[in-house]
């Protein structure tokens, strides 16, 4: 009987492998969550660009109103100094304020968008 305890004791300890019940759990979590992660990455960055886009609109359209003012500037003066005719510069003129009304158009449709927000 000791002869088979110092048997039993000297025997070292088996693991049992038990296959996890939560394995394919697990796998599907993490690229559920990493997917999650790519997904509001993605749509952050498009955002950041959508933003830089707008910023660079409505410089764009800030500058051509200048641009036009400027224009219908260096046109009166043209017309003061006679260097114009008067169905020419009524022509242009006509075709400056259009071109103008439609970029303050934008601008205001932009500062409308911005205080909706």
């Amino acid at each position: 009987m000791t002869l088979l305890l110092l048997q039993i004791a000297q025997e070292t300890p088996q693991t049992a492998n038990v296959p996890n019940p939560m394995g394919a759990h697990t796998w599907f979590i993490i690229i559920a969550f990493s997917a999650f992660l790519l997904w509001s990455i993605s749509y952050s960055i498009q955002l950041q660009k959508e933003a830089v886009a707008r910023q660079k609109g409505r410089e764009g359209l800030i500058e051509l109103r200048e641009e036009l003012l400027d224009e219908i500037a260096d046109l009166e003066s043209r017309k003061e100094a006679d260097s114009i005719s008067p169905q020419k510069y009524k022509q242009e003129l006509k075709n400056l304020k259009y071109r103008l009304s439609k970029v303050l158009e934008k601008l205001g449709a932009g500062n409308q968008a911005a205080k909706a927000r």
